[in-house]
């Protein structure tokens, strides 16, 4: 059973805490710089870009209510959907390892081409650098539910109605993120 505290953002899996995939891979975040509220403040403007981009794809999303500042972001997802073929198997899922003992929710599971396909969605003027590590940890987790995705993506919303689809296919990535996870741990020991 995996349970989610937004407040805090926390994560339990049967009873356990656990680290998220995002707060394990955010020392390694080229972000850690950046003023803190300006940081606060995109993560609450990302949050609803998701929020607007899932309840688009639940069918739930009255567009007439949504702040004008979302619908750019909005009408790049819409655009990737039209363009693309791709169809929502899931949104905003979580999964967790119970094997390596870490938890997330992600963005979609598309079917897109011929296969399943796991995507990020991104709504930053930038991408971050640990896309790919934070995709394959949610693949591997995913995994553990008894189905491997192979094709990994992120999905890049800038504004202004567009998109940009990238591959996330260095095969490191999994191991970048299991090394992340080692060192969260190690810390989180230390510190106790």
């Amino acid at each position: 059973m995996i349970e989610f505290e937004p407040v805090n953002h926390i994560y339990t899996v049967d009873g356990l805490e656990v680290p998220s995939v995002t707060h394990v891979l955010e020392p390694y975040s080229s972000l850690q710089y950046v003023d803190r509220e300006l940081l606060r403040r995109a993560a609450v403007f990302g949050d609803h870009v998701h929020q607007a981009c899932h309840l688009f794809d639940r069918g739930e999303l009255d567009e007439d209510t949504l702040d004008p500042e979302l619908v750019p972001y909005l009408d790049g997802w819409k655009q990737f959907l039209a363009d693309s073929g791709a169809v929502v198997i899931l949104s905003e899922y979580r999964v967790a390892s119970r094997k390596h003992g870490y938890a997330g929710t992600f963005d979609k599971l598309l079917f897109w081409g011929k296969s399943k396909r796991l995507v990020d969605v991104k709504s930053g003027s930038v991408l971050p650098k640990t896309v790919g590590p934070q995709v394959a940890a949610y693949v591997e987790a995913y995994a553990e539910q008894g189905e491997r995705i192979r094709d990994r993506y992120c999905v890049h919303l800038p504004g202004a109605g567009k998109y940009k689809s990238h591959r996330l296919n260095d095969p490191r990535d999994w191991n970048i993120f299991k090394a992340a996870l080692v060192m969260h741990n190690w810390y989180q020991r230390r510190a106790a």
